[in-house]
């Protein structure tokens, strides 16, 4: 997803962001949120309905002149291909998903990433995880407790936007850059300005990840 000087850019975004500041900004970006085994399922089962589909209505309107124990093969045929986009195409998975499940599954892996790298154990407890998942075009802002007892989660609106309008133009690196630029700026004006009394406990580095 991040070449070394996306990396590069995305970690001085960061150190220049905090300089300022005394809470911590940890940008994240998934290629997805869940491994999403059903889309393979749904994908293998809806191109074999539309295959059996296609084959009724053809001999319904139009004989076919080859026999039916011919033709049949070419269900698992079309199984094998709706699995296939199930699997590898962003578009159809995302239909075949679902935005319930996409909304489920993005939420879930942000709060694990939020606590099992850390940000929820800052001294000031004052980490803020910006986490873009990809796949399902989803940005999800999560800060700490000192945080949200100043920002309210609107605050953070700016942020996602960027980062979204950034992803879908495929600049996932300036999109986190913007991001990290925006929620310093929500931070900022929320008081959180001066240098923190822990020093850099989170780093500066971005966090990476595929979902599978």
């Amino acid at each position: 997803m991040l070449t070394n000087e996306d990396r590069e850019k995305v970690r001085s975004a960061v150190a220049k962001a905090e300089a300022g500041l005394t809470a911590e900004i940890v940008p994240c970006v998934f290629e997805q949120s869940s491994p999403y085994p059903e889309s393979v399922w749904a994908g293998a089962g809806a191109g074999m309905s539309l295959a059996v589909a296609a084959l009724l209505l053809l001999d319904l309107f139009h004989p076919l002149w080859l026999p039916v124990s011919r033709l049949i093969l070419w269900v698992p045929v079309a199984g094998l291909l709706g699995a296939a986009l199930g699997r590898w195409c962003g578009p159809a998975k995302r239909r075949l998903i679902g935005a319930e499940r996409m909304e489920t599954a993005v939420a879930r892996r942000a709060k694990e990433v939020f606590f099992d790298r850390g940000i929820a154990r800052t001294a000031g407890r004052d980490g803020v995880l910006i986490y873009a998942s990809l796949l399902e075009r989803r940005v999800v802002v999560l800060a700490d407790e000192t945080v949200r007892a100043k920002i309210a989660p609107a605050a953070w609106d700016a942020a996602v936007a960027a980062m979204t309008a950034h992803a879908r133009d495929g600049r996932v690196a300036d999109g986190l850059c913007a991001a990290v630029e925006k929620t310093a700026g929500a931070l900022a004006s929320a008081g959180f300005k001066g240098s923190p009394a822990s020093g850099n406990e989170l780093g500066d580095e971005p966090l990476e990840g595929d979902g599978r």
